[in-house]
């Protein structure tokens, strides 16, 4: 075993370097805590775990911890100052985190700095989704403990490169490595250890999972879809986003329209645009979640490495016949 899939594991508690990684569908309780409690590592997304599952963020987490004695994590997205509400909100879920002993925070967007200090207090790892070499070098020196290297095969908000360019690139960082995007079975995770990864992030593997709360036709369609099923949009998050191809993506085009996306060339501007366009994204992924009629459907590339809706114990005991 490779000293970095070791200080992953040491970081996380976990027996298998898999994360569920934390998903808007997806991160019901149920699936989190079935995640950890096979021997991976089921990561929280409170937005997803509050607003779209309707618990109480504590409860939530407390639910989890009766599924499961094994760690889990959470996920916690930084836009800084542009939204002070939801910045209140995330200190308060932090502080709830904290109270509940979770010992692992993984960070996307903005700045972990402030969280990184906080956790560093409490004895808390923290890792943080990177999309390239620049970010990975300054999340490092900000003191984070490891790297979510987020690739162009992942589905939701995608990256723009290849795992193999980030291993090339940080494969000497000094840290640990996580692949996040296009794991779709135990091959897929087999040549991510090989490549020199620490551990996999996976995403759409789960959702096609019977403890994952998605409509049956949403898991229906990743068994069904292959890579090429697999289309990018700009009009979920500002950035790229991996979706199946479904009449209601396609509708209007996949791009923003022309106000936005002069919002989205602009620094200032910018992180505007990408709360209005995931405020209305989490509208349509709410609807998606409970209602078979629509086809918001996120999924990576790695879609055509699933053939069959699973229980999450089967697709972890896959997971670990891989050589680690």
């Amino acid at each position: 075993m490779k000293p970095t899939t070791q200080q992953f594991l040491q970081d996380t508690g976990a027996e298998i370097p898999i994360v569920c990684g934390p998903m808007y569908p997806g991160s019901n309780p149920e699936l989190v805590a079935a995640v950890s409690e096979a021997g991976g590592f089921g990561v929280v997304q409170p937005v997803s775990l509050t607003s779209l599952y309707g618990h109480d963020f504590r409860a939530g987490l407390q639910l989890i911890k009766k599924l499961t004695n094994k760690p889990f994590g959470v996920n916690f997205t930084i836009f800084g100052g542009a939204n002070k509400k939801y910045h209140e909100q995330m200190k308060k879920w932090m502080e709830i985190s904290i109270e509940e002993e979770v010992k692992f925070f993984l960070t996307s967007l903005g700045k972990p700095h402030e969280v990184v200090k906080i956790a560093k207090e409490h004895g808390i790892k923290v890792y943080h989704d990177v999309p390239n070499k620049k970010v990975a070098l300054a999340m490092r020196d900000a003191g984070v403990d490891g790297l979510n290297c987020i690739n162009w095969r992942g589905g939701g908000q995608t990256g723009i490169q290849s795992a193999e360019q980030f291993m090339e690139e940080l494969h000497d960082i000094g840290i640990p490595l996580v692949c996040a995007g296009g794991i779709g079975n135990a091959e897929d995770f087999q040549k991510a250890l090989d490549m020199g990864y620490a551990g996999v992030q996976v995403g759409t593997r789960f959702l096609a999972t019977h403890e994952c709360k998605i409509t049956d036709s949403y898991k229906q369609a990743i068994v069904d879809a292959v890579e090429e099923d697999i289309v990018w949009t700009n009009k979920i998050a500002g950035n790229n986003s991996s979706m199946i191809k479904t009449a209601d993506i396609m509708k209007g085009g996949l791009r923003t329209g022309p106000i936005i996306s002069y919002m989205l060339t602009k620094r200032k501007l910018k992180k505007y645009a990408r709360m209005y366009l995931m405020s209305r994204g989490l509208k349509n992924y709410s609807k998606t979640t409970f209602d078979d009629k629509v086809q918001y459907w996120q999924a990576g590339k790695g879609v055509g490495n699933i053939k069959a809706v699973q229980s999450v114990a089967d697709v972890v005991k896959e997971f670990a016949s891989v050589n680690v």
